[in-house]
């Protein structure tokens, strides 16, 4: 099984770059790392080295792995306490896609009811409450305010994703129709919704975490219904590790 330890997960992605590169061909483009090794190669521009890149891997990995499956965890808990809502994405999966076939990515704009879902639930439970932190090369003024050199910056995207100010005063609340327009045809993108985080620094992975997330949610959302135990009341108090861990609790999946 992969390690999460630091150590040996960046020793991973040097021993892949490593075979990346004594393999590369330049007319032969495989994947991400060939990519970025062509661009060290053709730029003289420290911001382009394989340390860097290691970054870069890591950050795919982070999205397309842990990160997916708790916003999948999360869904999950979700839809079993909200019943109602899981019924009108249901609803929508059998319409547009129906039950014979999985569903595809091309189709999530015909979805905007199960995209609004699943960009609440990012609001709601933001999976990585504390950005990743980051590191100042040089004296900067932001806002007014005056941050010097080496220092480490770290945003509470947490706070901004449950400020009354941008979400109203039901911000703690989960209501998937904030992200929809009044007829429910169209999903409506706020600034502040940045699960992501925002910017040249913003997650490099958040186009395939998103595919990932909409694949896995309406695949299991067109073959079954999910509930709770009899009896059974959902916690949503996360625990704080990689990401907002739900609770370990027991879900039921019935095929529909």
């Amino acid at each position: 099984m992969f390690s999460f330890k630091k150590g040996k997960f960046f020793s991973y992605f040097r021993k892949e770059i490593d075979e990346h590169e004594a393999t590369l061909d330049e007319n032969n483009i495989r994947d991400y790392i060939d990519g970025y090794l062509v661009e060290v190669r053709k730029r003289n521009d420290p911001a382009f080295c394989k340390e860097v890149l290691e970054d870069m891997v890591g950050a795919f990995f982070g999205a397309g792995s842990e990160t997916v499956r708790l916003t999948v965890d999360w869904l999950a808990l979700t839809m079993a306490a909200y019943p109602e809502v899981q019924k009108k994405v249901q609803a929508e999966i059998d319409n547009v896609v129906g039950r014979e076939r999985m569903p595809s990515w091309d189709e999530h704009e015909k979805l905007p009811y199960t995209e609004a879902v699943i960009m609440e639930l990012m609001r709601w439970r933001t999976i990585i409450p504390i950005n990743v932190l980051r590191y100042t090369l040089w004296d900067t003024t932001l806002k007014g305010y005056f941050i010097p050199k080496d220092s480490v910056v770290m945003a509470n995207l947490w706070s901004i994703h449950h400020n009354p100010k941008y979400w109203g005063a039901d911000a703690e609340t989960f209501r998937p129709e904030r992200f929809l327009t009044k007829d429910g045809k169209q999903v409506v993108k706020s600034e502040y919704f940045i699960p992501f985080s925002i910017g040249k620094r913003s997650c490099p992975g958040e186009s395939y975490a998103r595919t990932e997330v909409f694949l896995y949610f309406t695949s299991i959302l067109q073959k079954f219904n999910v509930s709770l135990p009899e009896g059974k009341e959902p916690d949503f108090d996360g625990q704080l590790g990689i990401g907002l861990v739900p609770k370990p609790q027991e879900l039921c999946l019935k095929l529909r």
